[in-house]
């Protein structure tokens, strides 16, 4: 995955919330490029977590693991878990873009600490300086910038060169910036296009939550090629609805 980000391919996927690899399964079935298992705004642990990578190695899913900035001590654990790399919620600094940078990569990209008796290393069938090659080579890191302090420390976190892309999380900067979940706002707006200005200008690859697919086809045309859209139980809540919907019209009902 880290491959087909840094050349540019437009990848689509979507964030996981359901502990059931079942439902990680039907995602991967309906042909995404990716999921975001996401620890930050869902009851998901780390053996969740695991059990959501297996289920999209099945299907050469890849499987990214969302945190908040508090939980930098799980990247490791995810890692080890299979997880193709991590996404850190409100980096609002180079040093902590570093922070990730060292917790991701290992020694000498990194500080990661090295265990072959895990599900990355194949329980111990990779040899130590294969596995840390690898993983050093295919980890993908990503930051998301969501907050005033964000987007004021973007030009040094892009500097660090410890992050593979950066991702807007556009509600939680509305909220920052004092319209939450006003995207039309000329405040949010300009925001929201200063940021990915920078991003791409910079040449790193540009990720961003959408609600819906038409959101997701605007940004994709502005240069975004990381697209979340929607998550698996919005997904359901929103095709029950509309089932019902439609079974009302077609039962002519008022």
């Amino acid at each position: 995955m880290r491959a087909r980000l840094a050349s540019g391919e437009a990848l689509t996927g979507t964030f996981v919330k359901s502990r059931d690899p079942s439902t990680t399964e039907a995602l991967a079935a309906g042909g995404l490029d990716f999921v975001i298992a996401d620890l930050e705004h869902s009851p998901l642990s780390v053996a969740d977590v695991e059990s959501i990578t297996r289920a999209g190695a099945a299907w050469s899913l890849p499987v990214l693991a969302r945190i908040p900035p508090t939980g930098l001590g799980l990247i490791g654990a995810l890692l080890d878990a299979g997880v193709a790399g991590v996404q850190v919620s409100d980096v609002t600094s180079a040093e902590m873009a570093h922070q990730v940078g060292a917790a991701g990569r290992y020694p000498p990209l990194g500080q990661r600490s090295l265990s072959t008796a895990t599900r990355a290393a194949r329980f111990g069938a990779v040899p130590a300086a294969s596995h840390m090659a690898m993983s050093n080579d295919q980890t993908v890191l990503i930051g998301q910038i969501e907050s005033i302090a964000g987007v004021a420390a973007l030009p040094s976190i892009i500097d660090a060169g410890a992050l593979d892309a950066l991702f807007i999380g556009a509600t939680d900067l509305s909220v920052s910036l004092g319209h939450p979940a006003q995207m039309g706002h000329p405040a949010v707006a300009d925001a929201l296009s200063d940021v990915a200005e920078a991003i791409i200008e910079a040449g790193m690859p540009l990720g961003i939550s959408c609600g819906t697919a038409a959101v997701a086809a605007e940004w994709a045309g502005r240069g975004a090629t990381l697209l979340a859209i929607s998550s698996d139980l919005t997904m359901l809540s929103g095709m029950a609805t509309a089932i019902l919907r439609d079974l009302v019209r077609a039962r002519g009902a008022p």
